[in-house]
This record gives structure tokens, C-alpha cells and sequence, in this order.
């Protein structure tokens, strides 16, 4: 990179200001951070910044009105949303306001890194949203697109689906264990009297006859099985998942 591209850091924690310095400063950027919104639109009015990453919270100016005010006067200059606080509708306020992408807290230098030139390689291509924009060859963007809720969301929809497929699966289940027990049945009486079986041969297939008839007849109570089993198991793991997707939103924030 011959020459170095400006990223300003927004965020009342100054631990993630040095955070991005630290990371960026040796991979050719120029790292300016700023406390807060009006100190970091300050700053804009100083210098050009080819990416801007603002903290959702902060005292005064939040991250929505920081990414309200950069569209008014900048509205080509990627915006990414650093948040540890991401509800739904601060996410579809952002979107409406036209921001690049959401980070997560905590940052790992790899997340610092592959969004940065995310979103300086989103920007050079005209006309591309970055969300949509094609990953850079060799790097895996770590961002956080979708907020907890929406993850939650998708996890209750996914598992209400199971549930409903549920009874539909047992009752296939219903259908094809009878059918597939008589084919046993029809194959085994079929080969019992095309052959001649010697009198332990006969005590044999009577065996295997009445095995196969007991299975014929138990297979609908089996499937039964799975039409009342399949919905408490499906419902376990809709608790579960459920459960560990709170779980991680508590943790994050």
C-alpha cells in the first residue's frame, strides 16, 4: 500500500482507539481516534478519512447521529457501526442511514484488519453496497451483520419449522415401515415356497416368518413412537438454542 489510506476511530473508550492504531498503524493506514461524535466530525473537517468506525453509545452524539451527519457531508465514505449494544432498531435505523457494516465488541486484530480493507475495497467499487460487496481474496470478514435478535429470530423460525415437519415426518414414517415389512414378508414367503426346504429348513422359515410378521405388525406403533418423541425433542432443541443464543447476547454486551 504506497499510500496510506486515513481511518477514524470514534469511540469513547480509548482502549479501542489505540486497539485500531496498534493494528493499522504497521499495515499502512493512518489511525485518528476521537472520543466522542463531535471530536470525530471535527476531525473530519480537517482531513479526508477513507473509512470512519463509530461507537453506537457514546455521551452526547451517539454512533447514529455521528453516521446521520457523515451522510449528509461525505455520503460516499464507508461508515462502520463498532457496537457491543446492537438491538434491532438501532440496526434498522443504521441501515436506513446507509451504514457499511456493524463490528462486534470485543475486536480481535483480525476483525480490525479484514473489515478495514473491507470496507476500503467496498468503496472503490461504485455503486456496490458493502454488504453486498465481493470478500477480498485471502481475507474472512469477521463482521457481525446481523444483531442477536435477528440471529434469534432465525434460530425460532428454523426450529418451529422442525417442529411442524415433525408430525409429517413420522407419519412418513407411518407409511413406509408397513410397506417396507410386507415386502419382507411377500420376499420371505416367496423364496420359502419356491425352494424346497428340508424339515429344519421349514422350523427355520416359520421363524423368520413369524419375525417378520411381528415386525410388520409393530412397525405403525413404532412410527407412533416418532409422532410423540419428535415434538419434545424438537422442543428441547428449540429451548436449548434458544437458551445459548441469550446466553451469547449477554455475554457480548
Amino acid at each position: 500500500m504506497n499510500t496510506k489510506l486515513n481511518v477514524l476511530v470514534i469511540d469513547d473508550d480509548a482502549v479501542v482507539g489505540r486497539s485500531f492504531d496498534r493494528v493499522l498503524s504497521g499495515k499502512g493506514y493512518q489511525v485518528v481516534t476521537a472520543l466522542s461524535g463531535e471530536e470525530g466530525l471535527n476531525s473530519m473537517n480537517e482531513k479526508h478519512f477513507d473509512v470512519v468506525f463509530t461507537d453506537i453509545r457514546m455521551p452526547g452524539m451517539d454512533g447514529l447521529e455521528v453516521a446521520e451527519s457523515i451522510r449528509a457531508r461525505s455520503p460516499l465514505t464507508p461508515v462502520v457501526m463498532i457496537t457491543g449494544y446492537a438491538t434491532e432498531q438501532n440496526e434498522n435505523k443504521a441501515e436506513d442511514l446507509g451504514v457499511n457494516a456493524f463490528v462486534r465488541k470485543p475486536l480481535t486484530p483480525e476483525i480490525i484488519e479484514s473489515i478495514t480493507l473491507k470496507a476500503v475495497n467496498d468503496a472503490a467499487k461504485p455503486g456496490v453496497p458493502a454488504t453486498e460487496a465481493e470478500k477480498p481474496a485471502g481475507h474472512e470478514t469477521e463482521t457481525v451483520e446481523k444483531s442477536p435478535a435477528r440471529l434469534t429470530v432465525r434460530i425460532v423460525a428454523k426450529t418451529v419449522a422442525m417442529l411442524i415437519a415433525a408430525p409429517f415426518i413420522a407419519l412418513a414414517y407411518i407409511i413406509a415401515l408397513p410397506l417396507i415389512g410386507f415386502y419382507q414378508f411377500a420376499k420371505l414367503a416367496y423364496e420359502a415356497y419356491a425352494r424346497k426346504y428340508p424339515a429344519a429348513g421349514k422350523l427355520r422359515m416359520a421363524g423368520l416368518f413369524l419375525k417378520n410378521v411381528g415386525l410388520f405388525l409393530a412397525s405403525p406403533f413404532i412410527a407412533l413412537a416418532y409422532v410423540i418423541a419428535l415434538p419434545f425433542v424438537g422442543f428441547f432443541m428449540f429451548t436449548k438454542l434458544a437458551l445459548e443464543a441469550n446466553a451469547k447476547r449477554r455475554l457480548n454486551a
